[in-house]
């Protein structure tokens, strides 16, 4: 029984990537292309910066997002608002 639980349990832990090994793997796909090899590090290096700014910009969108459903939520209980169960 427990073999039946470990073996797709490894397999999900064996398909998980980092968000930076998963950067790193776009940047060099992106830029493999480029023959010279100092371009070709600027390109992933660019690459790997901009994957970076933009998962930041989603965290931050995202807590926004949860700040202002607290906000609304926060609001609506001030108000008398019933709850929905």
């Amino acid at each position: 029984m427990k073999q039946l639980l470990l073996v797709p349990t490894l397999l999900v832990m064996g398909a998980c990537v980092s968000s930076a090994e998963f950067d790193r793997d776009q940047a060099y796909a992106k830029c493999e292309s480029i023959s010279q090899s100092t371009s070709r590090d600027r390109c992933i290096a660019d690459a790997i910066r901009e994957a970076e700014r933009a998962r930041a910009r989603d965290t931050a969108r995202q807590a926004q997002l949860e700040e202002n459903a607290e906000r609304r939520e926060l609001g609506r209980e001030i108000a008398g608002a019933e709850k929905p169960d």
